[in-house]
């Protein structure tokens, strides 16, 4: 399905964090991220039940801009609990089918459940 702005906003909770065959944070990941209408983002993931032990949170906010044509998001981090994502927009490919969100990197897959 392709993604659209009306179609992001709002709240998404963490449902699984897979890095290759890895879920750093366990089978149970806690997370929440939001997108407001005015173009801020901000996300928060922590490791549940299960985690690779000594794995941090993470926790990072800012601007975002989802560039409909190729579901792209650009995160442009302005704080962060994790210094390297401030170094450069994070790019994530945006998948929505229904009430679930995927956002992918070349390294890793996000899967988030709509918040109601």
């Amino acid at each position: 399905m392709s993604v659209t702005r009306s179609a992001l906003l709002g709240g998404w909770q963490l449902e699984s964090f897979d890095v290759g065959a890895r879920r750093p944070f366990g089978e149970q990941p806690r997370g929440l991220i939001l997108y407001t209408a005015d173009g801020w983002m901000s996300a928060q993931l922590a490791p549940g039940p299960g985690a690779e032990p000594g794995q941090p949170g993470i926790a990072y906010c800012g601007r975002y801009r989802l560039d409909e044509a190729t579901a792209v998001l650009h995160h442009q981090v302005t704080l962060s609990t994790l210094p390297e994502l401030l170094e450069r927009p994070q790019l994530r490919n945006a998948r929505i089918d229904g009430d679930v969100l995927t956002l992918s990197t070349d390294d890793a897959v996000l899967t988030w459940r709509r918040s109601r």
